[in-house]
């Protein structure tokens, strides 16, 4: 087999194996192919692109160059390197190989427009008319090249050939107004506002309900300088029912645009100019998200205006996933639990997949003491669970589900959900704490309690309960000078009785803890003064002892 047979028998393989993606294989293959012919373009441009992949860019560079020079009219190889440069924003070095790419390929109308952009970004004007026009001859007249050509040559100031060709667009396209219109608002932007007006006048004869000739004599009135029947104008239209919704949302930009910075009666100009749209145009879901993208922006503090918004665009939108997510956030956040679950049913029925709304259901049904319900909430959200799902989500859903199985009793379900939820997210900080310190109650594998526990106060050092969580874990397990040392930074024994019952983060429990605590470790005195404590703090979780410990001045189980 003579060497070049060799050669194409291996480099088809290799390409076989680079289907296959078997890269490493079609790489070393490759790197065969160049030992028999090192100039074999083909095989370099290959092997520059494995290079690339490898971040190896000198070496690639120089692979890709030998391949052009050896094939110069393979316009792959070329290309290859010209989006190498301009992938990472070099134009220059680029520009001769898409020059040459368009000599070779005429046709390359894509190339041709790579090159506009890349003369326009070089100051190059000229360059950039002469590649529009070849777009033109290969694609014919378009909106888009006209407009980049009137652009080009007025910033080379010669603004009549920009004029000729938005004129010789109207010629092509004798009908649509809109590009006469195009021409009469340049006009207007050039301050010759006589030529406008008749370009305004023509389309008016042609089309007098043309909504542009409306927008555009608006900006001649302005420009003009005629704010009274500027504003005669736009209210007109802000209030026809014939006004296209489009129409009334751009008057409406422009009418914020103008008048939010003024002083109160501006705004106090919009909020009227809205109240009235709404009487008219109440199901306009445009003007609505208009009116909530305005609270947003310019009313921070008009929470109630805004919800009222954002509940009208649900109404007339169910689906709109931006307005339930903020309603869910403000809800939630403003304690308005009757509210959040409405909302997140309503949010269900058509995005049944949303985690987060089975997830803040769950957390409105369980603030409204609907604890069932709750349950359910979450379970059903687990069983819309995929590969796809967020996987914070569904950790939080495991969380708070074994919360509530630890609640009723199911301490099995409990941990297996806390299990799953520690598999999706393993530093899940509520969770850990919460898993750990219901084991401890038990009493059970007390070893991977502490370690959970520990992670906790790794994750969160400051909080109070996850530390009073590892004391207890080293309490039980009978390490009491270890355990002091922590609930010691829970509850300090210099502090004040008013202090220690003030702080939030101080249950009774906690308080009953530290001192448990305390008399193991021989301080009967400051045991007593903690248990005292714990019975003026008083809630849940405190042990029928208490008061025994008290009378006898010890710790007893």
């Amino acid at each position: 087999m003579s060497e070049q047979s060799r050669l194409s028998y291996l480099f088809q393989e290799a390409s076989k194996l680079k289907m296959q993606e078997r890269h490493s294989q079609a790489f070393d293959l490759l790197r065969h192919c160049q030992a028999i012919d090192n100039e074999a373009p083909e095989v370099l441009y290959e092997l520059a692109l494995y290079e690339l992949y490898f971040r190896q860019d000198s070496v690639a560079l120089g692979l890709l160059r030998r391949a052009i020079a050896f094939d110069p009219l393979n316009t792959f190889y070329k290309e290859a390197l010209a989006t190498y440069y301009l992938n990472r924003n070099q134009a220059e070095p680029a520009l001769p190989y898409l020059e040459d790419i368009v000599a070779l390929r005429p046709t390359r109308s894509d190339i041709l427009a790579q090159l506009t952009r890349i003369y326009t970004s070089l100051n190059r004007p000229s360059d950039a008319i002469r590649a529009l026009d070849r777009i033109e001859v290969l694609e014919g007249k378009m909106p888009s090249v006209s407009y980049q050509k009137f652009a080009l040559y007025k910033q080379m100031g010669q603004e009549e050939k920009g004029f000729s060709e938005l004129e010789s667009l109207c010629q092509e396209y004798p009908h649509e107004m809109s590009y006469r219109l195009a021409i009469a608002d340049q006009l207007l932007a050039a301050d010759r506002e006589e030529e406008a007006l008749k370009v305004y006048d023509e389309v008016r004869r042609t089309e007098p309900e043309n909504a542009g000739l409306h927008l555009s004599m608006l900006q001649y009135y302005r420009h003009t300088g005629n704010d009274s029947l500027f504003a005669v104008v736009r209210d007109s239209l802000l209030f026809a029912p014939k006004s296209d919704s489009e129409v009334r949302v751009a008057l409406m930009r422009d009418l914020i645009a103008t008048e939010v910075h003024d002083d109160s009666l501006g705004r106090h100009h919009i909020v009227e100019t809205f109240d009235s749209l709404d009487q008219n145009f109440g199901r306009d879901l445009d003007l609505l998200q208009l009116r909530a993208a305005y609270l947003a922006t310019y009313d921070k503090g008009n929470d109630s205006d805004f919800v009222a918004v954002m509940d009208r665009v649900i109404e007339l939108e169910p689906a709109n996933t931006q307005a339930v997510f903020y309603l869910i956030q403000y809800y939630g956040q403003h304690q308005q639990y009757k509210k959040l679950e409405d909302i997140c049913r309503r949010a269900l029925l058509t995005h049944p997949e949303e985690l987060p709304c089975h997830f803040y259901l769950g957390v409105a049904l369980y603030q409204q003491d609907k604890k069932s319900d709750a349950m359910k909430a979450f379970e059903d959200g687990l069983l819309q669970k995929t590969d796809e799902s967020q996987p914070t989500m569904v950790a939080d859903l495991y969380s708070i589900l074994g919360d509530l199985y630890h609640e009723i009793g199911r301490e099995d379900d409990a941990f297996e959900a806390y299990d799953s939820c520690l598999v999706y997210q393993d530093d899940n900080v509520g969770c850990l704490n919460n898993y750990a310190y219901y084991l401890s109650q038990l009493k059970r594998n007390l070893d991977k309690a502490e370690e959970m526990s520990y992670r906790s106060i790794r994750l969160e050092p400051g909080n109070k309960t996850f530390i009073d969580t590892y004391a207890w874990i080293l309490f039980i397990k009978g390490r009491y000078t270890e355990a002091e040392h922590y609930i010691n930074r829970v509850c300090p024994p210099d502090s004040s009785d008013a202090a220690l019952l003030a702080d939030p983060n101080i249950s009774g429990v906690v308080l009953e803890h530290a001192g448990d605590i305390a008399s193991m470790n021989g301080n009967t005195e400051l045991a007593l003064r903690f248990w005292t404590l714990a019975q003026k703090a008083g809630g849940n979780g405190l042990t029928p002892l208490l008061p025994k410990k008290i009378r006898l001045r010890k710790y007893v189980e």
